[in-house]
């Protein structure tokens, strides 16, 4: 796996996360789901058939991977995380068949081996079935998150989205559905209560800065102290940079403050632009470049103090000039 897929794989190792993720996704926040309720399942790499038989058949090797499982009360849970950016898996119902079949089989032959060593199938059926008439199996849920920040999912949901099947055939054909989440298709995510809100809706506003801000504003305590995992998380699928400057320890635990890096990418922006002549172009001296690097401090919402700094440090004046351009233009 890549950098993105190993920070979001190792992301939702953590089982709260984990739990957060389906019940958020699945059961719109009810807590249904408990993290010390999840024990681990190992992730497989599942070949479809041997390299000889696919050549003697004429089709391609095929490889699944379960990116994240884990067995909650009898029951499999696995998470499929779609890569993000653009990224859309147009076969990804055909993928997630094939996987929950194979998982299927998996519990049938382990039913079976211990038929065998027990010997105590009766009657034909029973023997080439390998399991009893009244065995169940447990359950495969399996959830498909999309982290695209480019659009949302267009791809196929279900099967019939990828069948050339008239209505009249559809009562014959067994369809297949996904659980799909895709946070472009969401505008709240209150109902996670780990850091994979501040994720999504980051991710979600990325292309939208003013609505990110507002949502850091509604939700300040939690976007000034990020955790290292979540600060991973999001600079990784939003290309959001938080410094070392803004980390602090707490507990002894690192957090970061998103709210101050947000300010400080956007100060860089209005500082870049008056630089290669975005916003500097139509100045007219010293004076005019310091009146729009005040006003758009000010937009900002920056203090009249740190502003006075800032004036001084960028245009190299002394502490006292940058005062009183700042109260000339500070409105």
């Amino acid at each position: 796996m890549g950098k993105k897929d190993d920070y979001q794989f190792d992301y939702l190792d953590d089982n709260r996360r984990f739990a957060d993720q389906i019940n958020g996704a699945l059961f719109d926040g009810e807590q249904v789901v408990k993290p010390e309720e999840l024990e681990p399942e190992e992730t497989q790499t599942v070949n479809v058939g041997s390299m000889k038989e696919n050549a003697r058949n004429g089709a391609e090797s095929i490889r699944t991977v379960v990116d994240k499982a884990r067995i909650w009360k009898g029951r499999k849970l696995h998470i499929l995380v779609v890569e993000n950016q653009n990224y859309v898996d147009y076969q990804m119902v055909l993928r997630n068949m094939f996987s929950e079949s194979i998982g299927y089989r998996k519990q049938w032959k382990q039913k079976k081996r211990v038929h065998t060593e027990k010997k105590d199938l009766k009657g034909r059926d029973e023997y080439l079935s390998g399991i009893k008439l009244e065995e169940k199996f447990s359950p495969i849920i399996t959830l498909v998150v999309y982290f695209g920040t480019e659009h949302k999912w267009d791809g196929a949901r279900c099967l019939y989205d990828l069948l050339d099947i008239d209505d009249r055939l559809k009562k014959y054909v067994t369809n297949y559905r996904l659980n799909l989440y895709d946070c472009q298709e969401h505008d709240t995510f209150d109902e996670y209560k780990t850091g994979l809100r501040q994720v999504f809706e980051t991710v979600r506003y990325a292309k939208d800065k003013e609505k990110l801000k507002e949502v850091m504003e509604e939700n300040h305590e939690a976007y000034s102290k990020i955790d290292s995992d979540t600060k991973d998380m999001l600079e990784v699928l939003a290309n959001v940079k938080i410094p070392e400057k803004f980390k602090t320890i707490e507990n002894g635990e690192e957090k970061y403050d998103m709210c101050k890096a947000f300010e400080d990418m956007r100060l860089e922006g209005y500082e870049a632009g008056m630089a290669d002549g975005k916003m500097a172009g139509k100045a007219e001296g010293k004076a005019e470049g310091i009146r729009i690097l005040i006003q758009a401090y000010q937009e900002l919402g920056l203090a009249k103090e740190i502003i006075t700094q800032k004036c001084a440090e960028k245009f190299e004046i002394a502490l006292e000039s940058a005062e009183k351009y700042a109260e000339k233009y500070y409105v």
